[in-house]
């Protein structure tokens, strides 16, 4: 028995079954004019608000450079410390 042989006795029922199981619904009316209201009538998005105060992006900003300054000293004392070599003893 070929491969597509197999596949399709494997397939057909397959999609049979599945084709019964996710049938399209309607949903109600008020439903749909409730939810089209919502969307053309709903407040701008949180995170816009806050992006747009002034105070949190600056905030934002001085802590993203602290950060990186921050990073920038930890891995030059890394590399100082990796850099010294131990005295050896002889």
């Amino acid at each position: 028995m070929s491969t597509e042989k197999l596949y399709q006795q494997i397939k057909a029922p397959m999609e049979n079954r599945l084709s019964g199981a996710f049938k399209p619904i309607a949903p109600r009316r008020e439903f749909v004019h409730k939810l089209g209201n919502r969307i053309q009538h709903s407040n701008r998005v949180t995170i816009v608000n806050h992006v747009a105060n002034w105070h949190v992006l600056a905030a934002l900003i001085a802590g993203l450079v602290s950060l990186a300054v921050l990073l920038a000293m930890l891995g030059r004392a890394l590399v100082s410390l990796a850099g010294k070599k131990r005295p050896t003893t002889s």
